[in-house]
C-alpha cells in the first residue's frame, strides 16, 4: 500500500524523510563561499605541512628540530578537527548528524591517506601506517565530541534550530 493511499493522517516527517542529500535550495552565497574557502585552506596547510622535506628550506629545519613523537601524534588533532570541519559544513547544509558524521570522518580520513601516499614522495618523508592510526584516533575523538555536542544540544529545553528553521523563522521565533 503506498503512502498516498494510506487512510490515516501521516506526520510530515515521516511522508517526507530527511535524506542524506544537498537540497535544491542550496546556493552559493558568501557564507557557503567563506566556509568552504576555511575547509579548503585547513586542507591545503595539511598538505602543506605533509610535503615538507625534513633538513630543507626554513620549514624543513623548523621541522627536525621538533621531537618526532609530538610530529606523530600532532595528527590526531589535525585530523580530528578537519572531521570537525567537514562536519560542520554538512551540518550547515542540512544534513542530519547521521549522516554528516560518517560522511565527514571518511572525507577526513580518506585525505588523511592520499596526503601520506603523497608524502611517500617527499625526501625523507615516508608513508605511515601508524599516523594513519593517529588520523582515525584523532577523527573518532572528535566524532565522539560532536555526539556529545549534540548530545547536549537536544537535552536543552528549547531546542536548536536549524539553519532553514532560522531563515523561516528568524532569531527571535519559535523552532517547533
Amino acid at each position: 500500500m503506498s503512502r498516498s493511499s494510506f487512510p490515516l493522517p501521516m506526520p510530515s516527517s515521516l511522508s517526507t524523510p530527511r535524506l542524506c542529500t544537498l537540497t535544491p535550495t542550496d546556493s552559493f552565497s558568501s557564507e557557503v563561499i567563506v566556509s568552504l574557502a576555511v575547509v579548503l585552506g585547513y586542507m591545503m596547510v595539511l598538505y602543506w605541512g605533509a610535503m615538507i622535506a625534513p633538513g630543507i628550506g626554513v620549514s624543513g629545519h623548523l621541522l627536525v628540530t621538533i621531537p618526532w613523537n609530538l610530529v606523530d601524534w600532532a595528527h590526531a588533532p589535525a585530523f580530528g578537527l578537519l572531521a570537525w570541519l567537514f562536519a560542520a559544513e554538512l551540518e550547515w547544509r542540512d544534513w542530519p548528524l547521521v549522516c554528516a558524521l560518517p560522511v565527514a570522518s571518511t572525507a577526513a580520513w580518506v585525505f588523511g591517506l592520499w596526503t601520506e601516499v603523497f608524502q611517500a614522495s617527499v625526501p625523507g618523508r615516508h608513508l605511515s601506517v601508524e599516523d594513519l592510526i593517529v588520523d582515525a584516533i584523532g577523527i573518532a575523538c572528535a566524532a565522539m565530541l560532536i555526539v556529545m555536542r549534540q548530545g547536549a544540544r537536544s537535552a536543552r529545553l528549547v531546542p536548536a534550530c536549524t539553519r532553514a528553521e532560522i531563515q523561516r523563522y528568524g532569531t527571535g521565533g519559535s523552532c517547533t
